[in-house]
């Protein structure tokens, strides 16, 4: 088996395999529109519902890419000038804040421009609160007097709107960004099983005298720097960085948790690189390079402390990263 195949090839290679079968199965389409359902909130599962969605439905600007959301229900519970917070949610993450405030008939129906999203497969949803704090005297008067609706050690009340669930994105946007978006991962962590099998390998020839040494067959560390530097810590502290930079992007709001793998696995590939280089120049009677024992820029503290990360722990790494981003080799495994 090539090097670079220790701990990553065996999923990427099952991966390209099911991403078909995923693609086919993954997806339910939903309408649009979703129609309100309360939710019992009170004694006994009573609906003391305060706010009650009736329609929720996103359209996108084909020129801007961006989605607005034209929300609408009713608030027949709550005083009129109330303002409340609409949190757009995905996967718990608060996304965007928005405010309305009730009309005097308790109907609304606001247009929320979302900041830049990408389609996901994943729902959103909203959360709803009433904040106290920013009420205005009237109104948390108003409030006061409804002691069973707004019990005081409640406050600021919130409602959890799970029934009203919806999807950015048509069915094909959203299979599109999908496939766009395991690329990228795939591409980056098979570039960093490609690095650390090319260190062990470089380990190999300087001990069998085929390269990164002198024409007397002995060790050469102004080659072998050149390698490390270049074409190791140099590249993974490249990845670090994009992969950092990649927290703030909308495109990977619904893979900040695979994100966090990714960076993990490129901490965890930069410690095995560095410490298979400390313990070259050792073997070669030399002290260790500063440059290895602590790189300028590449990040290699792992979590597991001063253990050096095994082949198994990049693997779970990569095995996490995929089933988050909807690769699943066990399932095409058991197709076979």
């Amino acid at each position: 088996m090539n090097p670079s195949e220790n701990f990553i090839l065996g999923p990427i290679l099952r991966s390209s395999l099911s991403i078909g079968l995923i693609l086919g199965v993954i997806f339910l389409w939903l309408p649009s529109v979703i129609l309100a359902q309360g939710e019992g909130r009170g004694p006994g599962g009573t609906d003391l519902r305060l706010v009650e969605f009736t329609g929720i439905e996103a359209t996108k600007d084909e020129k801007s890419g961006r989605y607005t959301l034209t929300v609408q229900g009713k608030t027949p519970q709550i005083p009129a000038g109330t303002k409340i917070d609409l949190l757009l949610t995905w996967r718990s993450q608060l996304i965007q804040t928005f405010t309305m405030t009730v009309p005097g008939n308790k109907r609304f129906r606001e247009q929320l421009a979302v900041k830049p999203l990408e389609p996901t497969a994943d729902k959103y949803m909203f959360r709803t609160v009433i904040d106290p704090k920013k009420q205005t005297k009237k109104v948390m008067t108003a409030i006061e007097k409804e002691k069973v609706l707004f019990p005081a050690v409640a406050a600021p009340w919130t409602e959890f709107h799970f029934n009203h669930q919806f999807l950015l994105g048509t069915k094909e946007e959203i299979e599109a960004s999908l496939k766009t978006t395991r690329e990228w991962f795939k591409i980056r962590y098979t570039e960093m099983a490609t690095i650390d099998g090319k260190v062990r390998k470089g380990v190999k020839a300087v001990e069998l005298a085929t390269e990164y040494v002198n024409s007397k067959g002995e060790f050469d560390e102004k080659k072998w720097r050149e390698f490390m530097d270049k074409k190791v810590i140099e590249r993974l502290v490249t990845y670090q960085e994009e992969i950092r930079k990649g927290f703030n992007e909308p495109r990977f709001v619904a893979h900040r948790l695979a994100l966090s793998y990714l960076l993990e696995l490129s901490v965890a590939v930069g410690k095995r690189t560095t410490n298979e280089s400390k313990k070259l120049y050792l073997a070669q009677g030399l002290t260790a390079s500063t440059k290895d024992v602590k790189p300028e820029k590449l990040e290699i503290k792992v979590r597991s402390g001063r253990r050096v990360p095994r082949s198994t722990d990049l693997n779970d790494l990569v095995v996490k990263i995929n089933k988050l981003i909807g690769i699943a080799p066990e399932i095409e495994e058991n197709q076979g």
